[in-house]
Formats: structure tokens, sequence, C-alpha cells
């Protein structure tokens, strides 16, 4: 039955139409609940469903609620087109902020003051910040779970939540809130749910809500302000072990210089108690159930896993290692999205699609059909964690994958998310065998107001005897970090590209004092050559090394993510000088923030860039034959322009380095056409992925410009040989190349 409202509803009387442009169509559904039973049955479903059949937008009816919704790519180049301005936030958002004690809200603000937000959020909940804490991560999801019993079946949703929280609240302030877990639920719910429209805004005023809140308030506020008691009071500038998320809060500033209020840093902060209970609970349920149901799948995963955890967990270069794992969190991510839509207000009467939209309408936003395109997704309605892995990577393609908004409106704790997912899955897989009950159990949703499995979606835990140790990896591991480097999409952003043409080399003389203690953070340094000490001064003048650091390290990020002054010195060792490849601050905050790197990663593409430039330079001043005679086992090909050099989809069997001319890398588009990704030139090297991974090729590259190209390349046996030698360099395959030609 349709659900359109009767003729008298004047929204749809035709001299108030702003245009000539008709309205969107509605939805059929029930003639009372309009499309509320649907919905709240398979939101994704329903959506889909509803697109396929009348396009974007469309109108459904959710009780006493109207909605036009915006869908797909339309919607997200609406989006990018700056289709904003027709929209506010505030009437959805402003309720929630002030729950939290904000009153400009980062979710209920738009234009320049949520730009100018928006990046100093980035930085608080980045994988920077994080990654230091993923062995806490796992602990605090082994203190959890070492209370369950063994044997009895748990509801899936409820038992991840609370690890969920317990994992924030280590990177939030390094300690547990379990007792104050309960108001911290209440808090969260209550905000999701009114903020969703699920109920209405007068339960703000429900007296134990009132009470969970003023708890968790005051709990927060007396945090912050020892934490601000704490940083006045400091000794010699040492700052907290590991920075945190309230650190972070704390010392960014805004353009005019102003730091955050006490009642910002709580908001945020408190923000993400919403990130782990609601988001997290339902992504990590959600990816337990498609393991859970594939047993090959959950056999290869523990297998990957109980390695990984032999290996040792340290940061999020180790969490990275799971590559199967990481596959399935993509995936899920795309297959069972917990975001269903952004919601807003019409501020304004526009046009969308040929359609019209009238001012006070609520208006969702929804990135749904672009999870399910085909292409670049083939076979969207299977659930394939192989699309997010390497060498299909097809969550890379096309501007599809938009699990967490859309443009300016994406998550600000991304790697956050996929730290706190990965490590709580990892650890359950490894500590328990896991059955789920019933075993025939089919997924059922619930929408408050995003969708979770109901309560009848249970597992059940018995722990597992301890693994034996694996055998150690054949092939070509000291180069893993190469290969996660080069497939993190990070490393592809234009503003991490300009940031990286920021950094410069300096030298310094044996004994010199790179940074000095106390002084002011303003830069960020990648050891190129040579070795440092790192001295911590005490007030009475004594003087301890704390660390040494030699080739491929760095330096200096604490005080660029703290806005705090230096606190030690860092000075070149009395043996030799010292090469460093230099980054001012503001290109390392635009990395962290735009790519969500962490500084180790960012280490790694900035010593590829200056392995490539002293590659080039190399280039520059020898000749060919010089080069063949230092790289042994290559051979040199002259090409002419528009030559295939290889192809996307062959297999791999030659690793390349172009010594003159340049090349163009292709990748194909959703609509098959291949689409230029990048430009090579002389000393740039390409081909080791497919070797290195033994996959398919990933990429066309083609010889580019109007004279010919020479390009040196080797075998696989040879490759392998280069590979063995970059191992004494953390697998840094670019500096294994600088130092055959340099005869090192």
């Amino acid at each position: 039955m349709n659900s359109a409202p009767p003729e008298k509803d004047s929204s749809d009387s035709v001299s108030q139409r702003p245009s000539r442009c008709p309205f969107a169509p509605w939805v059929e559904g029930h003639p009372l609940l309009g499309n509320s039973l649907a919905f709240l049955r398979d939101t994704t479903g329903f959506l889909l469903r509803a697109h396929e059949k009348h396009g974007s937008p469309f109108r459904i009816r959710m009780l006493w609620l109207r909605f036009t919704v915006l869908l797909g790519f339309e919607a997200r180049d609406f989006m990018k087109s700056g289709g904003e301005r027709h929209l506010t936030r505030h009437p959805v958002f402003d309720p929630v902020g002030e729950q939290l004690g904000a009153s400009d809200f980062a979710l209920a603000i738009s234009g320049e003051k949520h730009m100018q937000l928006r990046p100093l959020l980035q930085m608080a909940y980045s994988r920077e910040i994080a990654s230091p804490f993923v062995p806490d991560f796992i602990e605090s999801t082994r203190r959890i779970i070492r209370g369950w019993k063994a044997g009895q079946a748990r509801e899936v949703f409820e038992s991840v939540q609370e690890i969920a929280f317990e994992q924030y609240c280590q990177v939030m302030g390094r300690a547990s809130f379990r007792e104050q877990y309960a108001d911290c639920r209440k808090v969260t719910d209550m905000n999701m749910e009114v903020g969703g429209r699920v109920l209405p805004l007068w339960l703000f005023r429900w007296p134990p809500y009132r009470a969970a809140r003023r708890r968790v308030l005051k709990l927060m506020w007396a945090i912050v302000e020892q934490r601000r008691n704490e940083a006045g009071s400091t000794t010699n500038g040492a700052p907290p072990p590991r920075p945190d998320i309230i650190d972070t809060l704390m010392s960014v500033r805004f353009p005019d210089g102003r730091p955050m209020t006490n009642d910002e840093v709580v908001c945020y902060a408190m923000y993400g108690f919403a990130g782990s209970c609601s988001y997290m609970g339902r992504l990590i349920s959600f990816m337990l159930h498609e393991i859970l149901t594939r047993p090959e799948l959950m056999a290869a995963l523990t297998r990957e896993v109980d390695e990984a955890f032999s290996a040792g967990f340290k940061d999020s270069s180790d969490v990275a290692r799971m590559r199967l794992l990481r596959g399935v969190y993509l995936e899920t991510l795309r297959f069972r999205p917990v975001s269903q839509g952004m919601p807003y207000v019409a501020k304004e009467d526009f046009e969308f699609q040929g359609r019209t939209v009238r001012k006070g309408d609520m208006v969702v936003l929804s990135q749904l059909p672009t999870l399910f395109a085909d292409p670049p997704f083939k076979n969207p309605r299977l659930f394939d964690p192989s699309r997010c892995m390497e060498p299909r990577n097809e969550h890379r393609k096309g501007g599809a994958f938009n699990p967490f908004g859309m443009h300016h409106r994406t998550c600000a704790a991304t790697g956050l998310v996929e730290l706190m997912a990965m490590t709580q899955v990892a650890t359950l897989l490894h500590e328990f065998d896991l059955e789920m009950v019933p075993g025939d159990y089919q997924l059922r949703m619930t929408v408050k107001p995003l969708p979770a499995p109901d309560r009848r979606f249970r597992m059940r835990p018995t722990p597992r005897a301890k693994p034996a140790p694996p055998a150690p990896a054949e092939g070509l591991s000291p180069l893993r970090e190469e290969v996660y480097l080069a497939a993190f999409p990070g490393a592809e952003d234009p503003d991490v590209a300009s940031a990286l043409k920021e950094a410069h080399f300096e030298s310094f003389a044996p004994g010199t004092s790179i940074i000095k203690q106390g002084d002011t953070a303003d830069k960020f340094y990648v050891i190129a050559e040579g070795r440092v000490q790192v001295i911590r001064e005490s007030s009475g003048g004594e003087s301890k090394i704390l660390a040494e650091l030699g080739s491929g390290e760095c330096f200096g990020e604490i005080g660029l993510l703290l806005g705090i002054p230096r606190t030690a010195t860092v000075r070149v060792s009395s043996s030799s000088p010292v090469k460093t490849l230099t980054m001012p601050a503001p290109a390392f905050r635009k990395i962290v923030a735009a790519s969500d790197m962490v500084s180790s990663e960012i280490t790694r593409v900035v010593r590829r860039r200056t392995a490539g430039q002293r590659i080039r330079e190399w280039i520059a001043t020898h000749s060919l034959e010089s080069g063949l005679s230092r790289l042994r086992g290559f051979t040199a090909a002259t090409l002419q322009p528009n030559t295939c050099i290889l192809r996307e989809g062959d297999q791999p069997d030659r690793f390349h380095l172009i010594w003159q001319g340049s090349a163009t890398v292709l990748r194909r588009d959703p609509d098959s056409a291949e689409q230029p990704v990048a430009e090579l030139t002389g000393g740039d090297y390409f081909g080791e992925t497919g070797l290195l991974n033994r996959s398919p090729r990933n990429a066309t590259v083609v010889t580019s410009g109007d004279s010919n190209s020479i390009l040196l390349s080797c075998d696989r046996a040879e490759f392998e040989h280069l590979v063995l030698e970059a191992g004494g360099r953390d697998g840094d395959l670019a500096w294994s190349l600088v130092r055959r030609l340099h005869g090192e």
C-alpha cells in the first residue's frame, strides 16, 4: 500500500512549489506506520530496495517523522560540490552537544568553523595517538574476558560493547572506568536515540538519565582539571609516557591560538563513549557474525592471529600484519554498514536530481548504494574479505567505499576504530574457540537508531589450549612493512604529497645538539645517516641518556602532537655527522590529520622519498654502465613512449627501476576504464608489490613523455637477493638500492 499523504498535505500542493521540479516520490508503506516496520527490520535492505525502485531522492515516513533521502554517488557528489550549504545540522545535534557540554558541537557546526575543528579532532583521535595503546587494548580485552564463564553462551552485542568501552578508556584517560560503565552507557544510549529521533527530546529531563549525566560529567571534569594541574606542574618538561586523547585535546590550538576549554575537552572525550559503546559494539558484533558463520574463515584467521601473538604487539604496525583480519574488518564495514546516513534539516528550498526539497524538510544523505555498487565491487551482495586485500583492493577504487560518511563529514576516528576492532577480535580468537548459539541463528536486526544484531545472537567461548609457536614464515617476510605501506591509502593523499615536499635535508656535525630540552617544538626529524643520543637534563644539572637512535628512526613528534616544549635534548654522537630529513610542524600535523598515518609510517614514506632523491642524484652523475655494474643482476632496456611495461592482472615476474624517462601508473575505475593515478620519473621503482605478495599486478604502467625511456629490471631471484639485503634496515627496499649504488 502506498504511504503517500492524503491530497490535503500542503507540502505537495502546486501553489507552494518553489519551482517546476516535482517532489521526490514516497516509498510505499503501511497507511499508519509508514515505512517504520520495513526500516527497523532491515534498514540497509530497505534503503537499497527503495533506491533501486525510485532512484535518488525519495521520501519515507517513520511514524510522525518525514524524511527526504538523498543517496549514492549523487549524494556524494552533492557533498563534494558544496551542497551542504543548503542544509543545517543544528536542530539535530545542538541538543546532543548541550548534553555533552559543548556550545559548538562538531556534529552540528558546518562551514569554516567545522573545517577548523575537524583537523584538531583528527589529531586527537588519530592512529598516531592510539598506536602505543595497542598492548593496552589487548590487555583490557583479556581483563574482561577472564571473568567469562567457560562454555556459557553470551549475548554478543552486550559483551563486545563492554570491552570496546574499556579499550577506549585506555586511550582516553589511561584508566579503567568500569564502575562508571552503566552511567556512561545510559548517557550514550539516550543521546544516540534522541539525536537519531528514535526518542523525543523531552526525555533529556528524565530523572535517572539526568542523575547519570551529572555523575559522568562530574567525573570527566575532575579528570580534566587534574590533568591541567599535572601539565602545569610537570617537572623538567617531561610529557606523559604516552600522550592520550585528553592530553592531545588539551594541547590543540584553534587558528586564533585559543586552546580548547575544559568543557570542550570533556565533550570530545565523552563523545568517544558513544563511539565505543554504540558504533564499536555494532561493528565488532557484525565482524564476529561473519566469522562465526564461516568455519574456514575462522580457522584461517585463528592461524593468522596466533602468529601475530607469537611475534608480539607493540603498536599499530603489528596489528597491520594481520592482513586477512583487516580484510574482514573492511569488508564488514562495507557489507554490514553501521552508519546508514547523515541527518540534516533543509535551511532553504533547493533542487536535487530534478526534485524539489523544501525548507524545513528532514534530509538524510546516505552512502549505502555506493557500498554495493558493481563495479567496483564484484558480486557486492556476497561477503568476501579478499576484495579488500591486495591485489584486488576494490575498496580503494571509484570512490565507492564510504562506510564512515562522505567527504568532509567522514568520521575523524577511523584509525582508532580500526585498531580497537582488530585487537578485540584478534584477542577473542586467540583466547577462545568461539561457537555461535544457536548454530543455525539467522541474523536479525534491532535499530536504535543504528542497526545491531538482536539479543538472540550469542556465542559460546571455550578457552583454547595454548597454540604451539608457528613455524617461521617463508619467503619475503623482511619487507612486509613495505608492502603494507604501499597498500596504505594515506600514502597517496594529495595533502600528504604536498606536505612531503616541505621536507628538506639538514646536516649536523658531531656533538651538535639538534634539538634542546625546553625549546619550542617546531620540526619533525627522520635520521637519514648517523646516530644520535636522546638526553634528559635534570634541574640539578645532571644528564641521563634515554635512548640512542640510528638511520631510519625519527624524533620530535611528541612536542608537535602535544604543543609542548621539547622534553629532551637530541645530540649527534661524537663519532660521525648526522644527516636528517626535516619536516616543519605544520606539514607533520597535516600528514597525521589527512592520512591517519603514525610517525613510523610517515618515516617510511619520508625515507622512501629520501632514497628516491639519493638514487636520482646518483643517476645524474653516473653512466648507465656504472649503474649496471653496481646493480648486479639487472639488465637495461630502451622503450619508446606509450610502451606497456606491465599490465594490471598479469602475473609478476620482474622488478623495475626507471633510469631515464618517465612512466604513468594506471588503474581501472568503476567503469573499467584505465585512469592515471601516479607519474614516475628517473629514480622511481615499481613492481615490488606483486613479487612480495606473489599476487597479480595491481596496476598498469606505461612509458610516457616524448622521448625514449631507459629501464633497469631484474627477475624474481635477483629481487629476492635485494630483499634479503633490505632486511638489515627494517625492510627498506629503497635504501637497499641506495646502498648498492653507493657501494655501501
